[in-house]
This record gives C-alpha cells, structure tokens and sequence, in this order.
C-alpha cells in the first residue's frame, strides 16, 4: 500500500511522511505562520497543513465549544484563526520553496474550491466531517490525494465515507487513526486501530497524534503506520493546540525515533543478518574426534564430541557419521569433515 503527495511517496519500505500540523497555532498571523513553515522544513517534516474556513461556513451563531475550547462563542473564536487566499498562496509558496508538500483541511465545498484553484498538493477530511458526504463527494471529484481522518466513527462510518470518496472519483485515499480528545489519554489511544484500518480497507493507514506527548510514534510505526501527523508550534508560543502540539525539536526528534524504530523493525526475514554472520562459527558446534583416529578404523560414539567452533560437520549428522569408516588420520580434537562421508555427499558446517 503505497501513497504519493507533492512528490514524496510514503507506504510500505518508505520514510514516515511526517505532517505538522498549523493548525490554529498559527493564531490567525501570517507571519506566524510562514515561520512555522520555516521551522517545519527545518525539523525534517514532509509537509505542512492549514485548516481553510471561515467562521460562518463552519459553526452555527448558537454552537457550543468542545470541551477542550473554553470560549463562549465558537464563531467568534473561529473568525481569530481565518487566513484569506492570499495567506494560503504565500504560505504554498513557502512550502513548496523549501521543499515541503502542502496540504489543507477544507471546512466547506466552498474551500475546497479555492484549494483546488490555487493548487494544494492534497486534502484532508477532518473526523468531524467523516459523515459529511458532500464535502467528501467534492474533494474527492478533484483528484488530488485525499485524507480522511476517523476519529469518533464507527467502521460502518468509515467505510461508507471511503465508498464516497471512491464513488466520486478518489483514487488516492488514506486514512488516520484519531482519537478526538486532546489530549488523548494514554489507555484511549487504542493504536491497533492504525492495523484494524489497513486490514479492512487496503489503504495506507497513518496516526493523527493528539496525545500529550509523541511516545506514540514508535509504536505507530510499528503497527504499519505510513503517515503521522502532529499538531506544531514555535518554541515560546502558547497556540490554542498547545497541549497537543510539538515544538520544531520535539518534531525533528518524532521523525529521528520513527527512523530508529524502522531500522530496528528490519524486513522480517528469519535469516543470518551480516551483523551476525561474524559469530557464526564460534557460536555453533561441529563434530570433533576426541581420539586420534587412522584409516580402516569405525566411528564409535565415543569417538565423536560435539563442540565449537562449526568448522566441520554439524551435530545433526552425528547418526549418520557413527559407524562410518575412518579414511584418512583424523587428529585428537579436529573437526569431521564432509569428505568423511564420502558417500552420502554432506557438506561440512559453514
């Protein structure tokens, strides 16, 4: 299961494809925001992505905050965090300058309109818009890579949004594991979810990460996960997502950490790894004389000892070498080797 975004694959035997997430961290301030830009490329992400709104598209004048917003209008809160399509020209541009793939999350068809003209790189479904079929029917018909993040659904849930994406056009369609609360609580984590998805559904699978810290990350990897996304901040500021958010340090550690647990995960293979091929001989046995022995004499048990190094015949033949005949001196404490089975053809221990 394999994926591509503004040039960097990710999937299977590739780098995670780490995203920092803006956000509202960025607390409606361009310049905020191309900094984070900034420090983003610098800490080793793959990609960066906004949240495209506007406050009245997205909650009604009577909504009541989450649980996690201490505010008194949502609409009000909202319109802070609103960045015009210049913003997100300006802050494209900057990704793309230094390399980095730029995504959004669009909270209206409206969005998704102005994404797809001035040219993001891919879309992503917030879990709160998993049962938005419209929003989903429309970013799918763009063609460009779509992420559907999953927290609070059910598989049913799930399943009929990908079948929307699918049934409209999207032929590029991943999935995050979520869990809506921030932070999330280490028992509610629930992370072999990223492997129920993958199995369900055949799609790359990744991990939008709202715990308190990135502890996750190793484990995620380990589960198979391809993509992993994480709420960012500038070391400093106290954005609204702080309590799920990394610094450009803590990021760059996230994507060190998910490359040690890749290189410890290895291909899967049982197999003499080169590291270890070295110990081999001195770590197996072979069959040793402890007698001296000469031509025309017979094998006997006694005459036979298994122990290192393997420079010789391995211990399972020793049924096969007891009662054999000696046919050439074979000194005390040396290895049988294979010509002294002429017959059978075995071949010494490497």
């Amino acid at each position: 299961m394999h994926g591509e975004i503004g040039g960097r694959r990710f999937g299977d035997r590739e780098p995670l494809f780490v995203i920092a997430e803006l956000g509202l961290n960025h607390d409606g301030s361009l310049d905020r925001a191309l900094a984070m830009v900034d420090a983003a490329a610098v800490a080793g992400a793959a990609a960066i992505k906004l949240q495209t709104f506007k406050a009245e598209d997205l909650v009604a004048a009577s909504c009541p905050a989450p649980a996690h917003v201490p505010e008194a209008s949502l609409r009000d809160f909202f319109r802070r965090f609103e960045l015009d399509r210049d913003a997100h020209i300006a802050i494209r541009d900057r990704a793309r300058a230094l390399g980095l793939a730029f995504l959004s999350t669009p909270f209206s068809i409206e969005a998704v309109d102005m994404l797809q003209e001035i040219g993001v790189d891919g879309l992503k479904i917030a879990s709160g818009d998993i049962i938005y079929d419209a929003l989903i029917a429309r970013a799918a018909t763009t063609g460009l890579p779509l992420i559907i993040s999953t927290g609070m659904s059910t598989i049913a849930e799930t399943a009929h949004a990908l079948a929307t994406a699918r049934l409209h056009g999207s032929g590029h369609v991943a999935l995050l594991h979520c869990v809506s609360s921030y932070p999330t609580p280490e028992h509610s984590q629930n992370l072999k979810t990223i492997q129920t998805l993958a199995r369900m559904f055949d799609v790359p699978v990744g991990l939008s990460d709202h715990g308190a810290d990135t502890s996750a990350v190793a484990l995620a990897v380990t589960l198979r996960a391809s993509i992993y996304e994480r709420h960012f901040m500038l070391p400093g500021c106290d954005g609204v997502d702080a309590a799920v958010s990394s610094t450009p340090e803590q990021l760059a550690e996230v994507i060190r950490a998910a490359e040690r647990t890749t290189n410890a995960l290895g291909h899967g293979r049982r197999e003499c790894l080169p590291v270890e091929a070295v110990n081999l001989a001195a770590s197996r046995r072979a069959l040793h004389a402890t007698r001296t022995l000469t031509p025309g004499e017979v094998v006997a048990p006694g005459d036979v000892v298994a122990v290192r190094p393997s420079t010789g015949l391995t211990p399972s033949l020793y049924e096969d070498l007891i009662g054999s005949l000696v046919t050439r001196v074979i000194q005390d404490g040396t290895p049988f080797l294979g010509r002294d089975l002429p017959a059978r053809g075995y071949r010494e221990v490497a």
